[in-house]
């Protein structure tokens, strides 16, 4: 299921540690607004959504193109509240298969490479 955009303002609100009030005062927005755009009760248009973005010290393509699970909280003693992005969250099933593909793929490239000479 595809994050809604409100989602993933909440989720970069919450990593950088702003809290809903502060985010509506800085947006010169009441609570409950604000408070809608999360929750995704009212879509949120281009120009909101790069005041959100320069608010969250981002880029409104990145909030659009955020997805939940490439993404790991890093919320440890030491955390400076950053973003970790995982390059490489593949399920061990979808790795076997690639695997596998690339070897029948080698052994079909050298199998023509003897034909070839």
């Amino acid at each position: 299921m595809t994050m809604k955009i409100g989602s993933k303002i909440k989720i970069f609100r919450e990593i950088k540690g702003i809290s809903t009030k502060e985010m509506a005062h800085r947006l010169d927005m009441s609570l409950a607004g604000y408070s809608k755009i999360e929750r995704d009760d009212v879509d949120v248009n281009t120009e909101r959504l790069t005041r959100i973005a320069e608010e969250l010290g981002t880029k409104p393509e990145d909030i659009i193109a955020f997805d939940e699970r490439y993404v790991q909280n890093n919320y440890g003693e030491n955390s400076t509240n950053q973003l970790g992005v995982i390059h490489n969250q593949f399920p061990d099933k979808l790795i076997s298969l690639y695997e596998d593909k690339i070897r029948l793929l080698e052994e079909k490239i050298a199998y023509l490479e003897k034909q070839l000479n």
